[in-house]
């Protein structure tokens, strides 16, 4: 007879190899089928910037006609994180801004060993894994709770998993680190929170908002021990940014550019779909534009039917409510960009727990896989 303990360790393990599974195949579909084997297909990069000088023009799939883009940036980064070569600056659009989110490219240099032909792989290799972490992590957030045993693997309908696979940037590997962070609080292991959200800062800046998420449950539920840490979890990303003041780098932290008056671009959103005619591009950008409006009702939703579980799931949605009601159409005008810029939403519902009786989760996740599926078949 199995106990309990067994049962659940081999549900973990059958969500992590399904999840494995999954990840294979869809990086082998990408590769093989939609880049024709060349794997900086995986990074969109564009042919109106500068290539980086670590780059075979020959060699490398280039998309004619566009700007490219972040992976393209990453991938620049990643090929010299320490900015020996100075055209490489040239080759990033606002390096001061792209030199913000450093641990992605500084771990795939040091994991690729630094060699140019390696370094894409690994950085594909560390979004694939990164899916597979998140499956994992979930899987233990969820082992003292009286939900679905398969719940983890809701993960592979959230659309905006297979866009930053198939685009090469940072946003998977930032949100292992959240998670991560997410589960470590539930569990009080404070040292532990504070390291993982301050890992995830210095990989996406907009993690800071999570932090803020941290520190006012900790507050609010009174875990005053968790809140020297979170401080010191702050040092490594200010300290960070306070060394890119003094490289005097171009460009600019594009803030003007992606955010303005509240709801005006939740408001030019809604304008361009209904004007954008009957036609199936239109028709995908109003679903994923409803699917994500959803998701940030439905974690207020979960969190009213039961307050005492989720606070630190609608706090989080709250910031990023916040962010959301600020966002431009610069954001919001293109499913690609708002699907990467709140992906952490979708982790959000993923962690809220519904004990209701209406499958809140279960519907707004199978309509997300909807929307990966023709997203993984359709995207080009």
């Amino acid at each position: 007879m199995f106990n309990s303990k067994k049962i659940d360790f081999l549900a973990a393990l059958i969500n992590v190899l399904i999840a494995s599974i999954v990840v294979i195949v869809v990086v082998s579909y990408f590769y093989f089928v939609k880049f024709d084997s060349n794997i900086t297909g995986f990074f969109r990069i564009g042919s109106i910037l500068p290539l980086s000088p670590f780059l075979v023009p020959e060699n490398t799939l280039i998309y004619q006609g566009e700007i490219g883009y972040d992976g393209q940036q990453f991938l620049s980064l990643a090929f010299d994180p320490f900015l020996n070569n100075a055209e490489t600056i040239n080759s990033l659009d606002h390096p001061i801004y792209r030199y913000r989110r450093i641990l992605y490219p500084l771990v795939s240099y040091v994991l690729g060993l630094g060699n140019p032909g390696l370094i894409p792989y690994v950085m594909v290799g560390i979004n694939a894994v990164s899916i597979i972490l998140i499956v994992a992590i979930t899987n233990l957030y969820f082992k003292f709770d009286n939900v679905s045993k398969f719940q983890s693997l809701f993960t592979l309908c959230i659309p905006g998993v297979w866009m930053v696979l198939s685009l090469g940037t940072a946003d998977l590997f930032s949100s292992v680190f959240l998670i991560a962070s997410f589960y470590c609080y539930r569990y009080e292991n404070y040292k532990l929170t504070a390291l993982f959200i301050s890992l995830g800062c210095l990989t996406r800046e907009t993690l800071l908002i999570m932090w803020f998420a941290l520190f006012l449950a900790s507050l609010i539920q009174k875990r005053f021990k968790q809140i020297p840490y979170l401080l010191y979890g702050l040092i490594p990303p200010i300290l960070w940014t306070v060394y890119i003041g003094f490289l005097d780098l171009p460009g600019k932290v594009r803030v003007k550019d992606n955010f303005g008056l509240p709801f005006m671009g939740i408001i030019n959103k809604f304008i361009n779909i209904l004007t954008g005619g009957l036609n199936g591009r239109n028709l995908f950008e109003a679903y994923m534009f409803i699917i994500l409006l959803l998701s940030f009702a439905t974690i207020f939703i979960l969190y009213i039917k039961h307050r005492k579980i989720n606070l630190l799931m609608p706090i989080g949605n709250g910031f990023y409510s916040l962010m959301f009601a600020f966002s431009s159409i610069t954001i919001l005008g293109y499913y690609l960009d708002y699907s990467r810029v709140f992906i952490d939403v979708y982790f959000l519902l993923l962690l809220s727990v519904n004990l209701t009786k209406i499958p809140y989760k279960t519907l707004l996740f199978s309509g997300s896989g909807i929307g990966s599926l023709a997203f993984l078949i359709l995207h080009s």
